[in-house]
């Protein structure tokens, strides 16, 4: 017993000693500015709360993503540049999407150099953050107009979510959405109290406001856990950065998998709604609705186009299943992030061409 002890101990001697210095390293490579890659690899294993910290500090760092997105800043860049606009300024096709119906986007004027186009998009966008903000940017949208709403598959399931910071674990952007709920023949909004980088910023000097925030995303955010939040003085240590990182993900992976077999959020029907209140706004406005439906290869995935062909059929909206023009499971269309290549995208964008012009839109 005393040997099995005493081995122990060495054992947990040895790991300490092994952790301080592989943190004394990490501090001292961080300070040189040298081993980017290596601190990086560290750097995925802290908390959430850590990672938010390092680039509140440093909003500047590689990589950071704490100003991205955050609808408030989005709305009221949009206000202002509809401001701008003149009379003569024509239809606008306005998209609320992600970086992949922003490529879509470009592709189709790449194709069309007089097309006007006012992108609004955050990072793998969930479908609740799209509609949102197609919702909270209707004042600046004018009859005549294309209106795009982007869903893209691998993102369906952050419909249960406030926040990226919760489901995208190494790379947490902290702009919020709300999650809605089924209420009747309605969705309900639940508004995350956090909207701004201005208020997250704040929470450091609010503690009551910072645990209102924690008990929200703890009651509403599917994702959230202490497996990711919390015990924030760990990230001290690069071995249980290690550990959690692999926890961490494995607990995102397992929440989608409960989400997509239905025991944890209606996403189906809450998809479905969304998809028909936007046909029926924007028509009521006067515009053209194009739901667009990126199906990608990530492996933890949705149908996305059969999941919402009820209410593109209910609705009878125009959409691009990109599903249809290349098939996602063909990785020859990828580049190494996942996006679709440059000639894919040109497919893409020579459809969606062609849907607005079926549908009478003066380009």
């Amino acid at each position: 017993m005393r040997k099995t002890a005493a081995m122990l101990g060495l054992v947990l001697l040895f790991l300490a000693l092994l952790d301080t210095g592989v943190a004394v390293v990490l501090h001292w490579a961080e300070a040189q500015g040298r081993m980017g890659s290596l601190v990086r690899y560290f750097d995925y294993g802290r908390s959430v709360p850590g990672k938010l910290a390092q680039w509140e500090a440093d909003p500047d760092a590689p990589g950071s993503l704490y100003n991205v997105a955050w609808r408030q800043g989005a709305i009221a860049v949009s206000s202002a540049e509809f401001a701008a606009e003149t009379d003569d300024t024509g239809p606008v096709i306005r998209s609320y999407g992600m970086s992949f119906v922003n490529h879509i986007m470009i592709a189709a004027q790449e194709q069309d150099p007089d097309l006007r186009v006012d992108r609004h998009s955050g990072p793998g966008a969930p479908p609740n953050f799209t509609y949102a903000l197609f919702q909270e940017d209707r004042g600046n949208r004018r009859a005549g107009d294309v209106v795009v709403l982007g869903i893209l598959s691998s993102s369906v399931p952050a419909m249960a979510a406030l926040s990226n910071r919760s489901w995208t674990f190494e790379q947490p952007a902290p702009f919020t959405y709300p999650v809605f709920l089924l209420n009747g023949e309605e969705v309900k909004r639940v508004e995350p109290l956090i909207n701004s980088a201005e208020q997250e910023r704040a929470l450091a000097h609010a503690p009551a406001r910072a645990r209102a925030w924690a008990d929200q995303l703890a009651a509403w955010d599917a994702f959230y856990s202490p497996i990711t939040f919390g015990a924030v003085w760990l990230d001290a240590s690069p071995l249980a950065r290690l550990v959690r990182r692999s926890l961490g993900t494995a607990h995102v992976a397992q929440v989608k998998a409960e989400i997509l077999a239905g025991s944890e959020y209606p996403y189906v029907e809450v998809l479905n709604r969304m998809i028909m209140d936007f046909a029926r706004t924007a028509q009521a406005d006067g515009q053209i609705p194009i739901v667009v439906l990126v199906q990608t290869r990530n492996p933890v995935n949705v149908d996305v186009l059969e999941i919402a062909r009820p209410a593109l059929e209910r609705a009878d909206v125009a959409y691009l299943a990109t599903v249809e023009h290349f098939d996602p499971a063909d990785v020859s269309g990828f580049v190494s992030d996942g996006h679709y290549r440059p000639g894919i995208n040109a497919r893409f964008g020579k459809v969606f061409l062609d849907l607005v012009d079926t549908a009478g839109f003066q380009r």
